[in-house]
């Protein structure tokens, strides 16, 4: 059995990993924790995790965590993350980092985005991009993995296969998140008379966090720079992230060879299903990632939409993913 450690276990991605983990049957949940809910009953603070999980909070800062685990889940914010994941790795736990610490391998690029300097470079060079639909092998040898940005995994499945065959003038990307993407503790954004009936763009061209982490994947993966502009909004719905992406094409190329560029890249991946109706009812509450594909020929674009769960594909459902092909367990255990 593989002995887990959850850090920062009473967010949404934490509630996620729980309900996951708990099912799964080559692991075993050592504990959970959490500052604002220390010496707190889970199944209190999540009364839906009943007769999954036993057991209590304990606080994050306990110098206990990493004794006697394998691996470790850390749900930290970012900034924060980096210093529990140095902590991990030095008592010789593996560790899947949630946070956005380890997803930027260019550090300049990280301090932009994140307005600090990384304190753990060697680290950072040592971690792995947790994508497995396109970084599966060396995930398998990792001890750290980065696990992708919800918006960063809608985007980069739906545009790799092509950015790494063919010439790219550009991309647009219009992405609509469901409101558990803004996490669990309440904003003024995030009220219900605020959300409801609405759409709020934010972070709108080249501001968003995910888009740094996309860039620097294909930069250093394919060494290719390519324009994207990316607005993200919220949509009053729970869960799931629906992504629109308009890639321009230096020629055109004809959609049936486009699909079946797909099809051949994304042979035999267990969440990846090709799809004529992209909709966020098939995707909820699972780790699949749905991709359309059709094009627009006198313009020269494709038009790819991609649909995935944000807390799932886009976060712990992922790591779990990551966690099976670490141990050399069959991928989808636990998750389907």
């Amino acid at each position: 059995m593989i002995k887990v450690s959850i850090i920062g276990g009473s967010g949404l991605t934490g509630k996620e990993l729980i309900k996951i983990l708990s099912k799964h049957k080559e692991v075993k949940i050592i504990s959970v924790t959490s500052r604002k809910q220390t010496g707190i009953k889970i199944t209190d603070f999540f009364p839906d995790l009943n007769g999954l999980i036993d057991g209590y909070f304990i606080n994050t800062d306990d110098n206990n965590v990493f004794n006697d685990i394998d691996l470790s889940f850390i749900c930290l914010p970012h900034v924060e993350s980096m210093n529990y994941v140095n902590k991990a790795i030095k008592n010789g736990v593996r560790v899947i980092d949630l946070s956005a610490d380890f997803r930027i391998k260019n550090t300049g690029l990280y301090k932009k985005y994140y307005k600090v300097t990384h304190k753990f470079k060697d680290l950072l060079k040592k971690s792995v991009y947790g994508l497995p639909e396109i970084f599966r092998d060396k995930i398998a040898g990792a001890d750290l993995i980065a696990n992708p940005g919800c918006y960063a995994t809608s985007i980069l499945l739906g545009i790799y296969p092509v950015v790494k065959k063919f010439n790219i003038d550009s991309i647009i990307v219009d992405s609509k998140t469901g409101i558990s993407g803004a996490g669990l503790s309440p904003t003024p954004t995030t009220h219900y008379m605020q959300v409801n009936e609405n759409v709020m763009a934010y972070n709108i061209g080249k501001k968003h966090r995910h888009l740094a982490e996309i860039e620097d994947v294909i930069f250093n993966d394919l060494e290719k720079k390519v324009d994207i502009i990316f607005t993200p909004q919220i949509v009053p719905l729970s869960r799931g992230i629906i992504s629109m992406i308009y890639i321009k094409m230096k020629r055109w190329i004809d959609i049936k060879d486009v699909k079946e560029l797909f099809k051949e890249f994304y042979n035999n991946e267990p969440f990846i299903r090709f799809t004529d109706n992209p909709d966020l009812h098939n995707v909820q509450n699972t780790n699949y990632c749905d991709i359309y594909i059709d094009g627009i020929k006198e313009s020269k674009t494709l038009i790819i939409i991609t649909a995935i769960d944000n807390l799932t594909k886009g976060a712990s459902g992922q790591a779990v993913q990551n966690m099976n092909i670490m141990y050399g367990i069959n991928e989808t255990e636990g998750l389907k």
